[in-house]
């Protein structure tokens, strides 16, 4: 499973918290930290209008002013992927020109918004670009996503799905995580979350149900502000969703064949063994009778009661005491 931290625009424009978003979120565990590159010209239509809870103004101030030049978004992948060994950093694009910049920087793969994915000019130039694309499903109906399958199927085989909420935030009970099977059996390709519920409890059932690629809002700071921090994780929080998300992974990749090392510390106290229930003579010949099962196993598992069973006493035996392979024959 591979982690993207989606650190969004909280940068606001400085390089330095470019690279910074960059260090924190692979540090904390993630795989890949993604921005996004917004032209707000090419996104908002001019005038003033209602946009949800926002200030429309707002907005558009917000994205023009976080905008990186690409020259030093550039130099930051660069950076990156030098110090990790691995293209790490890439972008969700809004329009044909930043997905043509991101291009340029060779990314891991593509992103598509869901608000984006019945955008089909945008579809076309990611899926021919010969890098992999990965596909929000928020807000769409089973014939849009597909049609966005569909479309981007046409040009590449290498997409990932990502089931998505588009409510940010909405409570776990809105995740609607019975989608994740259903888009697997569907559509037979790679299928992720893009997760903007509260907390971690989501993600964690999202692994649990095999999906291939989770992605998560992160935000330095909550005092930072910005348009996402409603649904973004803090670095340290971030660590904690990570390992969590990837312990789930692993735990149902396990199945057990053995006891694992650990087990067999805890039977050596846990599992029961055969005692002499009451004292007995020399010669006596053991009866089931006389056989108490308890902790901790010694000479003989409760297995070995037929073995047991019928053997003679080589010496008085004392209530209580574990039967040894020196007290039989």
């Amino acid at each position: 499973m591979k982690i993207i931290a989606e650190a969004a625009m909280n940068h606001f424009g400085s390089v330095p918290l470019l690279w910074t978003n960059t260090e924190v979120a692979l540090n904390a565990g993630a795989d890949y930290v993604k921005f996004q590159l917004i032209r707000d010209e090419t996104l908002y239509a001019p005038g003033d209008y209602e946009y949800g809870t926002y200030d429309i103004d707002d907005v558009r101030w917000l994205r023009h002013h976080s905008r990186i030049p690409h020259e030093q978004y550039k130099s930051i992948v660069e950076r990156a992927s030098t110090k990790r060994g691995y293209r790490c950093v890439t972008s969700t694009p809004f329009d044909l020109l930043s997905l043509e910049e991101l291009i340029e920087t060779e990314p891991p793969f593509i992103k598509i918004a869901s608000g984006d994915n019945n955008y089909n000019d945008l579809l076309d130039a990611a899926g021919s670009s010969g890098f992999p694309v990965i596909l929000s499903t928020g807000m769409s109906t089973i014939e849009q996503i597909d049609q966005s399958v569909e479309r981007l199927l046409s040009h590449t085989s290498n997409i990932v799905l990502m089931h998505c909420v588009a409510e940010y935030p909405h409570d776990l009970s809105n995740a609607m995580l019975g989608t994740i099977p259903w888009l697997q059996n569907r559509y037979g390709i790679p299928i992720g979350f893009s997760d903007h519920s509260d907390g971690y409890a989501a993600a964690v059932l999202a692994a649990s149900l095999g999906v291939e690629w989770i992605e998560k809002h992160f935000s330095l700071s909550p005092a930072n502000g910005g348009l996402d921090v409603k649904h973004s994780l803090d670095g340290e929080a971030l660590a904690v969703f990570c390992k969590m998300v990837k312990d789930t992974q692993s735990a149902m990749q396990s199945v057990r064949s053995e006891p694992t090392e650990a087990e067999l510390y805890t039977a050596k106290r846990a599992r029961r063994g055969l005692y002499f229930r009451h004292a007995l003579p020399k010669g006596h010949v053991i009866t089931k009778e006389d056989i108490a099962y308890l902790r901790p196993e010694r000479d003989f598992p409760l297995e070995s009661l037929d073995v047991v069973v019928g053997q003679t006493l080589l010496t008085d035996a004392t209530a209580g005491k574990p039967i040894d392979k020196t007290d039989i024959k």
